[in-house]
């Protein structure tokens, strides 16, 4: 399973965990170094609802990121044709 570092709040590190209802939580001392906003990681869901992070993901946010780029770049291409 995979999950997006959203942000700090606090003292604790905001993840969007992929087809999840709800945002879970870590201790932001918990984050490994290095970790920046839009992170991606494999994580696992504990039996007591506590997330774990597996490894970073740099190549799963790249896509992401393009993926992202791409959707923006062609409603902006579709927005343009209206126009005119």
């Amino acid at each position: 399973m995979k999950a997006v570092f959203e942000e700090i709040n606090g003292d604790l590190a905001v993840f969007i965990v992929d087809d999840a209802q709800k945002p879970y939580f870590i201790s932001a001392s918990d984050l490994p170094a290095e970790t920046t906003t839009g992170d991606v990681f494999e994580v696992e869901i504990e039996a007591d609802e506590k997330l774990k992070l597996l490894k970073k993901l740099p190549e799963e946010r790249k896509r992401r990121e393009q993926s992202a780029k791409s959707k923006r770049e062609a409603l902006l291409k579709r927005s343009q044709n209206k126009k005119e």
